[in-house]
This record gives C-alpha cells, sequence and structure tokens, in this order.
C-alpha cells in the first residue's frame, strides 16, 4: 500500500493530518506493507528562516516507511504552484521506489486537493488501482473554487473507489462521481492513546473540555456564550479550551466580556499525549462546529468514555445518540446552554462503560480497518 496524505505530520506541525498516520499504522499492524510517500510543500516565505534543507528524506517514522521530498512553493502567483510541485516531487518519489522494486499494489491518498489529484495521474501513468478517502470541509462549506473541480473530477474518475468519512461529505460528493463509487467509512479512534483512566487526577469542578482549532468555523464564539448563559458565576463548574489558532484573542477578549474568564481556561496546542489526558480529566466534551466532515475529537472523547455535545453540522449527525450525548443545532447559543446544562444534571445517567464499548466497536480500528482491507482486496482481485 502507497499512502499519499495532502496533509501530514511534520517538525512544525506534528498535529498536521496526524488522523491519515494512525489509520496507515492500524493498516500495518493489520499485517498490511505500508509505505508514506508526502512531498512536503512549503511557503517561499519561510526560505527566509530556513528551518530545514531542502531534499529527499527517507526515515522509519514510528514505524511507517516514509518517504518525503522536502520542497519550497516556488510558484507562488501560480494558484497551482503548489499541487503542480506537489505531483512533481511526488513522481520523484515514486522513481525512486520503482526503482528500489517496491511498486505498490494500490495507491490510497488522503483528500483530492492536492494529494488525490497527483496520485490520480500516477495511477494512470501506471496502471496502479487508486482509492481516495476525502475528509476536507471545503465540499460541505461550498468552498471548492470552480478552476478546482475539473481536476477533482479527474481525480475521482481515476479512482477505484471514493471513500467520505461523513454523511454530509458522501452526499457531497456525489456531486463530482458516481454515487456507486462512493462508500461511507469513518475515521478510526486511536484506542491505545484514548481510553478511560480512572487513575487520573480530576477537578473538584464539573469540568467540559473542548478541543479543535481555534477558527471561526469551529464555533468557539458560540460555545463561550451558551457556558455563560448557563454558568456563568458558578464556580462549580468550568470550561478548558484545548487549541490554538487565529480566534484566540478574539476568544479570550470574549470570555473576559462574558465575565466568565475565571472559569475558562485556555490551555494552547496540545500534543496527542496531552488531549488524551485532558480528556480522561473532564467530565463532558463539548465543540459547537459550524462544519464538520466528521469530527475526531467526538470519538476520542467517547473512547474515553466521555458524553459529548456536538451540532448538526454534518459529521456528528452519525456519531451522537442518546446514550452517549445530545445533538444541537448550529449557532444556537440557547439550544447549546440548555443542553450543557441537561448534562450536568443528568451525568449520572450515561455509563462509561456503554460509551466506550459501543464506540471502541464501532471506530476502533478492527471494524475500520476491515472495511478499507475488504476495499483492498476486492480491487486486487479485479
Amino acid at each position: 500500500m502507497l499512502i499519499v496524505p495532502s496533509w501530514y505530520p511534520t517538525e512544525e506541525r506534528p498535529n498536521a493530518g496526524i488522523f491519515f498516520k494512525e489509520q496507515a499504522i492500524a493498516l500495518q499492524e493489520q499485517g498490511l506493507e505500508v509505505i508514506v510517500a508526502y512531498p512536503e510543500i512549503h511557503s517561499i516565505k519561510e526560505l527566509k528562516k530556513q528551518k530545514f534543507k531542502r531534499g529527499f528524506y527517507y526515515n522509519i517514522e514510528d514505524g511507517l516507511e516514509t518517504y518525503r521530498i522536502k520542497e519550497y512553493n516556488f510558484l507562488p502567483k501560480i494558484r497551482r504552484g503548489s499541487s503542480i510541485i506537489y505531483y512533481l516531487k511526488l513522481r520523484n518519489i515514486f522513481a525512486r521506489l520503482i526503482k528500489e522494486g517496491k511498486k505498490p499494489d494500490i495507491i490510497h491518498a488522503h483528500s483530492v486537493l492536492w494529494g488525490g489529484w497527483a496520485a490520480a495521474k500516477i495511477s494512470k501513468q501506471h496502471n496502479i488501482p487508486l482509492i481516495i478517502t476525502e475528509h476536507s470541509s471545503a465540499f460541505v462549506r461550498g468552498l471548492i473554487k470552480e478552476y478546482q473541480k475539473p481536476f477533482i473530477r479527474e481525480a475521482f474518475d481515476q479512482a477505484k473507489k471514493v471513500i467520505a468519512v461523513g454523511p454530509s461529505l458522501e452526499k457531497e460528493l456525489e456531486k463530482y462521481t458516481e454515487r456507486e463509487k462512493i462508500i461511507l467509512i469513518p475515521n478510526i479512534v486511536n484506542t491505545s492513546l484514548f481510553k478511560p483512566n480512572d487513575d487520573i487526577q480530576k477537578s473538584n469542578k464539573f469540568r467540559f473540555f473542548s478541543l479543535a482549532f481555534l477558527t471561526y468555523n469551529k464555533g468557539f464564539d458560540v460555545l463561550l456564550k451558551a457556558f455563560a448563559k448557563a454558568f456563568k458565576g458558578n464556580r462549580e463548574v468550568e470550561l478548558v479550551i484545548g487549541g490554538d489558532g487565529e480566534e484566540r484573542g478574539n476568544l479570550e477578549k470574549l470570555a473576559v466580556d462574558l465575565e466568565v474568564e475565571k472559569q475558562v481556561t485556555f490551555l494552547g496546542e496540545l500534543s496527542r499525549e496531552q488531549a488524551a489526558m485532558e480528556m480522561q480529566k473532564c467530565d463532558a466534551f463539548v465543540l459547537a462546529s459550524r462544519f464538520e466532515t466528521f469530527g475526531v475529537v467526538f470519538i476520542e472523547a467517547l473512547a474515553c468514555g466521555k458524553p459529548i455535545i456536538a451540532t448538526k453540522c454534518g459529521g456528528p449527525e452519525m456519531i451522537v445518540e442518546e446514550y452517549n450525548g445530545i445533538l444541537v443545532e448550529v449557532d444556537n447559543v440557547i439550544e447549546l446552554s440548555v443542553a450543557m446544562k441537561q448534562v450536568l444534571k443528568n451525568f449520572e445517567r450515561y455509563n462509561k462503560n456503554i460509551i466506550c464499548t459501543y464506540c471502541y466497536q464501532k471506530f476502533g480500528k478492527e471494524n475500520v480497518i476491515r472495511q478499507i482491507s475488504y476495499i483492498y482486496q476486492c480491487i486486487v482481485q479485479q
């Protein structure tokens, strides 16, 4: 299996594309031979910083054979400049694989822009079956640009199967390829990292935890307003927010304006291990996203046995059930505040063991990898 991710963990961004990496590791654990090929393309603005040397890198990263080419986007004024360079560097990596006798049986790309598109060109040139798993919320948010659409269709036409990670994304992808080619398979949860921990030291307050990039799309402004409406002045309840991003300053100011700054803690960017620890420390997880194609953080919380509150934003609808949490409408401060109060009031009704057991069964690597492996087998046998 050759895994081609559109984005992937780097030294500067260790959490970028971490779900692609965890899935690749899970595939390898099931006995498949997996290689990752990643053209790591950086902005030309970073050239002055000289954080790395351009060129080819080969390493075993967490047990995965990984081929990288680190390069800058020397075509910044061309709107598809980075995709062109990505393809050229992927072609270079592939040539090296062929030279080393490592021609793959299947190419599995993550996200069509631009890993899937580049992989489709390699797939066509070398007659290797291609699968594309789509993750990008750009489809459900209406952010796909007109000039991108022909390249998306070109890549999907070349693919044997297109995997969507969520129901709203599955529906949107029908605009770009035939319905029969699309299959819904969720992301996996890393149950070796995200699991219950009864021994962890917890706060004596009821703690809501939220985790995401601090962007407008994640709805932290709505969450803060809902939290203030439900619990302002109640020192027995706290909200802890993990993650960093462009909205952090605005959100910290909003917490002050809402007079809940003493009840809200901003942790900043977290490692995967820190994220798991915060999931284990909290009582409930909440995220007020405006759009999600899936929402891995929700299943990570469930894997720790925590009830969740999510919005009907495209992905959580396939995750939230009556026994494990509450779904509310997008941008509805009142409904979210009521849901948070309900979870606090009825907290004892949520059974930790039932929550994590069902999460493992539905989103654990055994179930998800079995579905992906079945697709591989069908394609290889064609």
